[in-house]
């Protein structure tokens, strides 16, 4: 299932294709086109930059060129409407109808929607190296913890791990 930024990215892509079109001017090859999660929530879930890098190269307002892009964006089903913001940041908000419906799908997957890795590696995980010949404590259980998570999310991904919890050379 592609996710939310990848389904925004594509729509985003062709909105701002369009736009441009509008405008009469084909997009450079080279430009970026993509979302990036918000940094903070009071802007949504979502936001892009890329009204205001392609503003100068298209010779327009980046507030203006957003505007634009935003007219061109097909939301549905995805986003509410989106926003500017500032000097031409574009602010999206994922639906709740998305979210329950994203929720819903991963809740009933095994897997919690993760798939397995296509190439697995064989992967060599040592816990802990405490010196046998000094005192034991509860930090010596740190590294063994990390150890042990790094390799149930590597055998969840669907690698090969050899583990080994060597005690030293005393």
């Amino acid at each position: 299932m592609p996710t939310f930024s990848h389904q925004l990215n594509q729509r985003l892509r062709s909105a701002v294709a369009n736009a441009a079109a509008e405008k009469g001017v084909e997009l450079p090859g080279e430009v970026s086109i993509f979302v990036t999660p918000a940094t903070d929530p009071r802007f949504g879930d979502y936001q892009t930059n890329v009204a205001m890098m392609l503003g100068k190269r298209l010779k327009t307002n980046p507030r203006d060129f957003a505007g634009e892009v935003i007219e061109a964006f097909d939301g549905e089903g995805l986003t509410e409407n989106p926003e500017i913001a500032g000097p031409g940041f574009i602010n999206f908000r994922l639906t709740t109808t998305a979210l329950a419906e994203r929720l819903s799908v991963v809740a009933s997957n095994d897997r919690l929607g993760v798939e397995q890795v296509q190439n697995p590696e064989t992967i060599v995980i040592d816990f802990s190296a405490p010196n046998v010949a000094k005192p034991m404590h509860v930090g010596h259980i740190r590294g063994t913890i990390i150890g042990d998570c790094l390799s149930r999310v590597a055998r969840f991904l669907g690698h090969h791990v050899i583990t080994d919890n060597h005690i030293g050379d005393w």
